[in-house]
Parts: C-alpha cells; sequence; structure tokens
C-alpha cells in the first residue's frame, strides 16, 4: 500500500507543481491576450488615421508596407543585440517604448495626430519596437523554462493568442466609438501597461519555481535570463566566454548555409509559411468572389479559421517535445486539406467551415512546431542571431509571394491559387517527413554548438 500511496512530501511536491505551472499558464495567457487587444487597437488606430488624414486606401498599405519593411531590418539588426545584451531589458524596454508613443500621440497633439507622414512614421517605430520585443521573448522563453514546459505553455499562448484575434476587433472597434481618432491610442497604452504588469507577474512565478515550488522553470544554458547576474539583476547576463566573445552575424550566416540541415530547415520553413501566409491573406478575397459571399458573412466565417487555430494551440501543448517533428509533416497536410476543401466546397456553408478549422489548425501547429524547432536546437547563446535571420529570409520571400498571390488572384481567379498552395503544402509534408528522419539529430551539431550539448534536453 505504501507503494500505491505517496507519501504526504510528495503529494504537496506535486500540488506545488501543478499550482506552479497554473500560474505560470496564467501569467503567460493573460501577457498574450492583452498584447492581442493592444495590437488590435493600435492597428486599427493607425489605419483609421491614415485614412481620414488621405481619404486614399493606398495609405493604409503603405502603413502595413513600411511596417513589414521596418520588421526586417529589426530581424538583422537585433538579433545580435538580443544575444549579448538582456532580452528581458528589451521586452521590458518595448513595451516603455510604445506606451509613451500611444500617450504621446493619443492625449491630443495636434502636429502628431494631424500629419500623415507622422502617422506612418509613428506606426513603423511601434512595428519596429514591436518586432524588437517580441524577438527578445523569444529569446528569453528558452532561457527561463524547461523543454516540456515551453512547449506546453507556447502551445497554449498560441491558443490565447488565436482567441485574441477574434476579440480584439471587437475590442477595438469598441474603443474606436468611445475614443475616436487618435485618443484610441490611450487605449492601446492601457493595454500595453497592463501586459508589463502581467510581465513582471510571469517573472515572479518563474523565480518562485526556480526556488524549488515548481513552475516548471529550470535553468537551459549559461547566461540565462531568469537567474540574478553580477549586478544582481534578473536580467544581467553572467560572465560566460560564450558573452565576452560575440559571433558576428556573418559567421552565423555561413554555419546554418553550410549546414545542410539547417540549409534544409530553412529553405523548407520558407516555402511552408509563405504558402500558409499567402492563403491566410486570401480567405476573404475567395469567399467573396469565389463563394459569392457578403463581406458581413465572409468576415463571420474566419471565425472557424481561430476556432482551428484555438485547438492547434492545445494539440501542440498536449504533444509534448515529442511531436514536434512529427508536426512539421502532418500539420501541413491538414493545412493543405483544409485550403482544398475551401476552394473546392466552399459553396456548402458546413464544408466551408470544416475547412476553415482544419486549415486554421495546421497553420497554427505547423508555426509554433517551427518555432519551438529553433528555440530548442539553435544554439540558445546565438539564438537571436540564428532566428532574426531567418526571421528576415522568411519574411523577404513571403512579401514577394504575397504580392505574387495578388496578382495572379486578379489574372486567373483565386480557386487555382489555392489549388496551387494546397499542393505546395503536400509536397513540403513529404519533404519535412524526410527531414525529420535524416536531419533531426544534425540540427545540433553545428561547429556554433556548444561541445558536448545534448540537443535532446533543450
Amino acid at each position: 500500500m505504501t507503494a500505491l500511496n505517496p507519501n504526504p512530501v510528495e503529494r504537496t511536491a506535486g500540488r506545488a507543481v501543478r499550482t506552479g505551472f497554473r500560474a505560470l499558464v496564467l501569467c503567460f495567457g493573460a501577457l498574450v491576450l492583452a498584447r492581442a487587444l493592444s495590437e488590435g487597437t493600435y492597428d486599427l488606430a493607425f489605419a483609421n488615421l491614415a485614412l481620414d488624414l488621405s481619404g486614399l486606401v493606398t495609405t493604409v498599405g503603405l502603413v502595413y508596407f513600411v511596417g513589414y519593411g521596418v520588421e526586417v531590418i529589426a530581424s538583422v539588426v537585433a538579433g545580435p543585440l538580443l544575444d549579448r545584451h538582456s532580452p528581458l531589458r528589451a521586452v521590458i524596454g518595448a513595451y516603455g517604448v510604445k506606451i509613451l508613443l500611444f500617450g504621446l500621440i493619443g492625449l491630443g497633439s495636434s502636429f502628431l495626430a494631424t500629419h500623415l507622414w507622422t502617422i506612418v512614421l509613428a506606426a513603423a517605430l511601434v512595428d519596429l519596437v514591436h518586432h524588437v520585443g517580441d524577438m527578445a521573448l523569444f529569446v528569453l522563453l528558452p532561457r527561463v523554462l524547461t523543454p516540456g514546459t515551453l512547449v506546453r505553455v507556447q502551445g497554449i499562448g498560441a491558443s490565447v493568442r488565436a482567441a485574441g484575434e477574434v476579440v480584439s476587433p471587437l475590442a477595438a472597434g469598441a474603443v474606436l466609438a468611445l475614443l475616436p481618432g487618435a485618443r484610441a491610442l490611450l487605449a492601446a497604452a492601457v493595454f500595453q501597461v497592463l501586459a508589463l504588469f502581467l510581465l513582471f507577474g510571469l517573472l515572479a512565478v518563474i523565480r518562485r519555481g526556480r526556488s524549488g515550488e515548481g513552475a516548471g522553470a529550470g535553468p537551459a544554458g549559461k547566461g540565462e535570463e531568469g537567474e540574478e547576474g553580477e549586478e544582481g539583476s534578473p536580467g544581467a547576463p553572467k560572465d560566460t566566454e560564450e558573452v565576452e566573445q560575440p559571433v558576428s552575424r556573418r559567421l552565423v550566416a555561413r554555419t546554418i548555409a553550410r549546414s545542410a540541415a539547417w540549409r534544409e530547415y530553412t529553405v523548407l520553413d520558407t516555402l511552408t509559411t509563405l504558402a500558409l501566409s499567402s492563403v491566410i491573406l486570401t480567405l476573404l478575397p475567395i469567399m467573396r468572389e469565389h463563394l459569392g459571399m457578403s463581406p458581413a458573412r465572409a468576415a463571420g466565417f474566419l471565425a472557424f479559421s481561430a476556432l482551428g487555430s484555438i485547438i492547434g494551440g492545445l494539440l501542440v501543448a498536449r504533444a509534448g517535445t515529442d511531436g514536434i517533428h512529427p508536426s512539421l509533416s502532418r500539420a501541413p497536410v491538414v493545412a493543405a486539406i483544409g485550403t482544398a476543401a475551401i476552394s473546392l466546397l466552399g459553396h456548402h456553408p458546413w464544408l466551408l467551415a470544416v475547412g476553415l478549422i482544419l486549415f486554421g489548425l495546421g497553420f497554427t501547429v505547423y508555426l509554433r512546431s517551427a518555432g519551438l524547432i529553433l528555440q530548442l536546437r539553435a544554439p540558445l547563446r546565438l539564438l537571436g542571431t540564428w532566428s532574426g535571420l531567418l526571421d528576415a529570409v522568411g519574411r523577404i520571400f513571403s512579401a514577394a509571394a504575397i504580392l505574387l498571390t495578388g496578382l495572379t488572384f486578379d489574372l486567373v481567379g483565386g480557386l487555382p491559387v489555392h489549388l496551387a498552395f494546397a499542393v505546395l503544402l503536400l509536397l513540403t509534408a513529404v519533404r519535412w517527413a524526410r527531414f525529420s528522419r535524416v536531419h533531426r539529430d544534425a540540427l545540433g551539431n553545428t561547429p556554433l554548438h556548444p561541445a558536448g550539448d545534448d540537443v535532446g534536453t533543450r
């Protein structure tokens, strides 16, 4: 009987671990939701300001185009800085800068809020800072969480973000109704303040886990953020050889290019991501033009895609680390089936809903799994540079693919475009299956990986 019933100490430890993990997930989920609400609010506010000042829809596209461009620059430039300095401070700084910008514009500065070029510049600066903050959080999490906890937290975070993307347009619409014009940015600032407090709460939970109460936190390498450094601050890096000898961006790029595993990962991830991104941006046009739906009805059906994303995030969390590699090949297949169903069977409402759910599920499972591969297999001390370079490559090709997709859509219609992307997703799924068999272990075997680094534990 003793063997079957844990003693009181074991039961108490188990409860502490479960309580710590629930607190961790709650804080991270609330943080993701606050960020989604802020992003939805300021995106809509900037777009409306640009449209009000110019009267041209082209200016709205200009705002997004400039923002996309600065994000590519940020990916390349900010990556090495995050490796050499504190990602935690970068996240906090990003929130602080956005709060300041939103406050300056929203409090009624006639100059900032009534000139188109200042709105475009402010939107670009916000996109730049937001992207740097996202990169910093991406680098920070593997340093303060164990691999299993990282996978579960990222999966649940994906589900929360998908739910936030459904709620944020409604919240942004309500904000714009109550606070028209530039004042809507004050609400975005409030959401950023909330996100900042939730970040501090997340760090407190992680520190408690490190002290032995159990929150799934644990050291993932040298110089990590969760530990106190030389100055006694959470973000101070330790004096290690890796920190004192930074690796150049060129050397990282050369290492990735010379590694067969990372070279194939980059090609496959770029092709899969650009296919998924192009499909998701043409869902509304294909429902309106190919399926003959009204704008309101088409927008309502997009909620099914968000439902699929919510399910997908939960599946990633449930599968854990063992499910990452299989998901790389299975998720594109699911997304391809959903894409084909939308195009070929979308005239039947229930089949359209199923297709959208399948696409959203495959979309989220793939993106989270590919990101987790990067977080767990790239050298931890170079994660900022490594991920920044790969992100820049993906964004450049995705942007080009999106422009080409729009042109092709207008020339030949949405059905051939969607079917072509469905075929591309199936082809990448086949290659991903081979990749997991051939290159899985080689991802952690490059000259820049620490000697004796056990990639299976990270």
